[in-house]
């Protein structure tokens, strides 16, 4: 591993930007793999668009677990969401994360999509 700063270093600096509002995006490298919801991408961009369309509807979260191994991590989090209509809920997810030279290179995320349509679709 090539890092400067630790894994869990560069995790939480990823969360607490995610948390505020901040620039996540940095921390993310441009040939992440990202894994959600039977789909594979491969680019900064589709990761970016995904993760941001999520967090429109975040207030904020709360991680419950992170287990880290060398460059590897699994992370529960909690998040709190508001939909645009003021309807207001949770999302568990489980995020398994891989770092490489400062940056994400590899994100899977586990979560119940059906709950989280279920919210969505409420407005």
């Amino acid at each position: 591993m090539n890092n400067s700063k630790t894994t869990r270093e560069i995790l939480e600096h990823y969360y607490n930007e995610i948390n505020r509002k901040g620039d996540w995006q940095s921390l993310i490298s441009d040939d992440i793999t990202f894994t959600s919801t039977g789909q594979i991408t491969h680019t900064k961009n589709a990761y970016v668009e995904a993760t941001s369309k999520f967090l429109q509807v975040v207030k904020h979260l709360k991680i419950n677990e992170f287990i880290v191994e060398e460059n590897k991590a699994c992370i529960t989090v909690e998040y709190s969401l508001q939909s645009p209509s003021g309807n207001t809920g949770s999302c568990e997810v489980a995020e398994v994360l891989m770092v490489n030279d400062n940056k994400i290179y590899s994100s899977c995320i586990f979560f119940d999509t059906a709950t989280f349509r279920s919210f969505m679709a409420q407005g």
